[in-house]
């Protein structure tokens, strides 16, 4: 049986890491927001992680970070000028403004992009469709740089399909893979290979915008998961859709993988995570089982367990489960959660309990944590065939040189701490840009900032 390969393509850090506060319903980067950041250690903290799963037997790769400011983006808003005058502009106009533009937010690629593996699609080819983030603005000024990248990576028409963000306003706003679940075959069910082919997708969306919420808008809508389901070509049987509660919505999850994970034949999901899903989840088990002939394990932890408060901020749900050829998981947790008692407790049960999480890694991601992305926020999951993944741009792709180079990079071009007032210097501007386009020759792929 053909195996398939799940690549964790993870983001680095750019050099603009700091905190603006700018999240819609993300209650970390409010809490922190105008706090000093640390891009340097930022992006080392997110490259010793890719060092530790690599070390797990996890397949991994990089994307890069955006440039920042955009420049283009502040014209598009009416602030002319040079550079600096328009730097200058927007924060005696806007501070927000200025922040999104210097955003570094692109390094949290679970939201880059929803990816079907080629097994999965009617024409064969992996599908990755570029995510439209409408709901922030600092976030939609993501998708264009995201596609020409993605189209740099996976560069053979006959292999991939790269489909460019919904359209449609606010009503198909899309936030790609943190929204999205799939199951497959475990290794112990194929041989001790990494997965069996087909597998069954899950798109979970906070419904349509006539969804209960009281605190905070939904970021994923129904329409744009069903859109982007049609555009891969899933078959709708093994194709299935759940709205996430409007509790966890309000409590700050934001993303369905702030209170759901998955993988092979696990899913590891919050009491809360889901609304009226019973019948759903129960149809979804039944297709699985009739697909791989093992059933879908399913670990439901309880809000008397994990407050959807201590969920949030714990990010336990946000962790990686990372499948090993023994047929058994480790789990890669924030080291949050073992400073939130509760969350932590449940993370020892979990350990302990008849399931294939038997061990625990734990990765300091504190400067990504504090804008509110764990470990799952990171990266993006591409399942690849062998041939697939030969095809796809060797220079992205992780191996122990790549990470000395990049460490040196970040180490020689990023600062150690960032404050709000560095956001109007234009010397600071071409500094960032330097740095970015030094990180993306490493990558092998285009240096050039946007005019």
């Amino acid at each position: 049986m053909m195996s398939l390969i799940e690549v964790n393509f993870d983001g680095l850090v750019g050099p603009t890491h700091h905190y603006g506060g700018l999240g819609l319903g993300n209650l970390a980067s409010r809490e922190h927001a105008g706090q000093t950041s640390h891009p340097r250690a930022a992006a080392l903290q997110g490259l010793d992680k890719i060092e530790r799963l690599a070390a797990e037997g996890a397949p991994q790769a990089v994307l890069p970070p955006h440039f920042r400011p955009d420049f283009a983006w502040l014209r598009e808003l009416g602030f002319e000028g040079d550079d600096a005058e328009r730097l200058r502009q927007a924060a005696d106009v806007s501070p927000r403004l200025l922040s999104a533009a210097w955003s570094a937010s692109a390094m949290w690629v679970a939201n880059a992009a929803t990816v079907s593996p080629a097994a999965d699609c009617s024409d064969g080819r992996t599908h990755l469709t570029v995510a439209n983030l409408l709901s922030s603005p600092h976030r939609s000024i993501e998708p264009a740089a995201t596609e020409q990248t993605l189209r740099e990576i996976f560069r053979d028409p006959r292999r991939f399909a790269i489909h460019s963000p919904l359209p449609g306003g606010v009503a198909l706003r899309d936030e790609g893979a943190a929204n999205h679940l799939r199951f497959f075959a475990p290794a112990a069910a194929v041989g001790g290979e990494f997965s069996g082919p087909e597998g069954i997708e899950v798109f979970v969306h906070g419904g349509s915008d006539t969804v209960p919420t009281r605190r905070f808008l939904p970021r994923q809508t129904e329409e744009a998961s069903l859109a982007v389901a049609r555009l891969h070509g899933l078959r709708p049987e093994r194709t299935f859709f759940l709205a996430q509660h409007p509790a966890a919505i309000d409590a700050g999850a934001f993303h369905n993988d702030v209170v759901a994970t998955s993988c092979g034949d696990v899913l590891l999901y919050h009491q809360l995570a889901f609304a009226e899903a019973e019948e759903t989840l129960a149809e979804i088990a039944a297709a699985y089982r009739e697909l791989v002939g093992v059933d879908l394990l399913r670990i439901e932890i309880s809000e008397t367990a994990l407050p959807l408060e201590d969920a949030v901020a714990s990010y336990l749900f946000n962790s990686q489960l990372i499948e090993r050829l023994d047929g058994q998981m480790t789990i890669v947790v924030p080291s949050q959660v073992r400073e939130v008692a509760s969350a932590n407790a449940c993370l020892e049960d979990l350990l302990a309990a008849d399931n294939p999480i038997d061990r625990a890694v734990v990765v300091e991601l504190r400067e990504s944590m504090w804008n509110g992305g764990g470990p799952a926020c990171l990266r993006l999951r591409v399942p690849l065939s062998q041939e697939d993944l030969a095809r796809v741009h060797p220079g992205v792709l992780w191996s122990a040189r790549l990470g000395e180079r990049l460490r040196e990079c970040v180490t020689a071009h990023y600062r150690e701490q960032l404050t709000a007032a560095d956001l109007r210097d234009p010397a600071f501007a071409r500094e960032a840009h330097a740095a970015t386009a030094a990180v993306r020759k490493i990558l092998g792929l285009w240096t050039e900032a946007p005019p």
